[in-house]
């Protein structure tokens, strides 16, 4: 006895969803290993309120600052930035 077309098409439809989840893994492994998350390389300082990174080697300063009002601070780890630690020091 034949499959009647509801049992073919859940049949087909659930294999395809087995497939698209296993390749979105793929493609989802392959970026994790390649790059960090963004949110542990910004950090929130607190004393001027804005969020800030460390620079790579390559650039001529060694950090940069963005206004808070631009990126979100949830998530971010709370450091003084090199900024604010110059003037608490002087």
């Amino acid at each position: 006895m034949e499959k009647s077309i509801i049992e073919w098409i859940l049949d087909v439809t659930e294999d395809r969803k087995v497939e698209t989840a296993i390749n979105v893994q793929r493609k989802s492994n392959k970026y994790e290993r390649l790059h960090h998350r963004i949110d542990d390389m910004l950090f929130y300082c607190k004393g001027c309120n804005r969020v800030w990174q460390k620079n790579r080697k390559m650039m001529s300063k060694k950090w940069e600052s963005y206004p808070s009002s631009h990126i979100p601070i949830i998530g971010k780890q709370k450091k003084k930035c090199p900024n604010c630690k110059e003037k608490n020091n002087e």
